[in-house]
Parts: C-alpha cells; structure tokens; sequence
C-alpha cells in the first residue's frame, strides 16, 4: 500500500481515493515521484530525484545520456521496475523560445507516463 498523492488536475485524479493497492498503479506513482523531485531534495538520499530541468536546460545532456540517467533511478529507486518491464523513450525538438523534451515511459507494455517539458 502506498499513499495516493495525485492532485486536482492530474489524469484521472480521484477525490475519494486515499491509497493504492495496485503494483502497476504504484510503479507509475515512483516513477512519478522520481521525475518531479529534484537531485538533493530527499533529506538522507542525494541521488534520489532527476532534477529534469538541469538535465535538459542547463548541462547540454543528448537524449542517450537523459535515458540512462532515468532508466539508473528507476533501476535503483523502484523496486517494482524489478517485476515488470519499464522502458524510456526521449526525443529532444527544438522549440521557439528554448528546446522542448518528450519523455514516454511505458510500463508493462501497456501503461504510458507521458511528460512534456517546454
């Protein structure tokens, strides 16, 4: 059992929902967890987190190098990811004001964490 932590406006938020009993609904829930924290902001765990916006906008990272830096967190950070298949896919466009990233992570073959980053 984990705690639900989506919010209003996140896909399929329910109000009524307090945890998740489903292993795949709480794999996406880590994953989750994982893309929206950043480096050092876990008190005692300095790597956990992907710190996107320096991986993208700061440190000039190529798609291959962002891939293996979210396929390492959910290797280490997910134990689920353990049990069932977890794949990521990065594409980099060049957008009008600063680049733009596409992250899909396909879980179990049928379930899609989508994240745009503009």
């Amino acid at each position: 059992m984990d705690f639900y932590i989506k919010t209003l406006g996140d896909p399929n938020w329910n109000r009524t929902q307090v945890q998740t009993n489903g292993e795949i609904e709480q794999l996406i829930q880590q994953i989750e967890t994982i893309l929206f924290t950043g480096k050092a902001d876990v008190l005692g765990s300095p790597g956990f987190g992907c710190d996107l916006e320096n991986y993208i906008y700061s440190l000039g990272y190529n798609e291959g190098q962002l891939k293996d830096v979210l396929d390492t967190q959910i290797k280490y950070y997910c134990p689920l990811a353990q049990k069932y298949s977890v794949s990521t896919k990065i594409n980099f466009l060049k957008g009008s004001v600063r680049d733009i990233a596409y992250i899909d992570i396909t879980v179990d073959s049928k379930y899609l964490v989508q994240l745009n980053i503009r």
